[in-house]
């Protein structure tokens, strides 16, 4: 199999699934070194590598790399879709591994799948996967529960909180007190105190209320007491009238 050149100073190695396997992958990698140095990947410990297969894990790669340079702290991959060749910043516990790491050339293989790392791919992967999406009905009935539980203590610890508590003074007589407060525990109101804290409510907006302030009210006020008088006068006039009217006596 040709090898592929890549820019910017990038060193090649391969990289297989398994021993078995007679097809082999390209990876490019380099020191990542920049200005502006992250750090969580550290100069002098952090290798920066390209075109990792789709199928590659973290747990396999950081596996492959520790076999071939040494004890690697982290390996955190850039792009997330499974579907594309991925990124990886692969951080080295030491110095000296990241140094053996760049020796390395295309005459090194490194393997993912081995016995000590066993990789999962294809319809055994997507069958695990769902196996493990699965929810265990025991474990669910365990963690409610579990959490049933701690509700029912948390508010057995707030009911003894809110107990009644007897305070006995120097005379010997004891003083009962209580915690609890108008909630969903306290009785019902009648609708007659309803009404009393309605009416109470009323009078004072009552109050707030500016009455004859402005000049048009004072006017207003004005015409609705003449208006009153009036039909008053009216009502007064019917009223004679109807006396009158059934008086028995009449001298003229």
């Amino acid at each position: 199999m040709e090898i592929k050149k890549k820019d910017g100073n990038f060193k090649t190695v391969w990289i297989r699934y398994d021993t078995s396997s007679s097809d082999r992958h390209q990876l490019f990698f380099k020191e990542h070194s920049i200005r502006n140095q992250e750090p969580e990947y550290p100069k002098g410990k952090t290798l920066f590598v390209l075109n990792i297969p789709p199928y590659a894990t973290t747990e396999s790669v950081k596996n492959a790399f520790t076999d071939c340079c040494g004890p690697v702290k982290s390996v955190t991959f850039v792009q997330s879709s499974n579907l594309e060749f991925k990124t990886a910043y692969i951080v080295f516990t030491k110095d000296i591994s990241l140094k053996v790491a760049s020796r390395l050339n295309e005459k090194c293989t490194l393997t993912l799948n081995t016995s000590k790392s066993p990789l999962i791919t294809g319809i055994e992967k997507w069958c695990k996967q769902y196996n493990d999406s699965i929810i265990d009905e025991s474990k669910v009935k365990e963690v409610i529960d579990k959490c049933l539980i701690e509700y029912d203590n948390k508010k057995e610890e707030e009911m003894e909180e809110d107990e009644i508590k007897g305070e006995v003074d120097s005379k010997g007589w004891t003083t009962i007190t209580s915690k609890k407060k108008r909630g969903k525990f306290a009785t019902t109101r009648k609708e007659s105190t309803i009404q009393k804290i309605q009416t109470k409510e009323d009078s004072k907006k009552h109050k707030k209320t500016l009455l004859n302030f402005y000049t048009f009210q004072i006017r207003e006020s004005k015409k609705e007491h003449l208006a009153e008088l009036r039909k008053k006068f009216e009502l007064d006039k019917k009223k004679l009238e109807q006396i009158k009217q059934k008086r028995i006596f009449k001298p003229f």
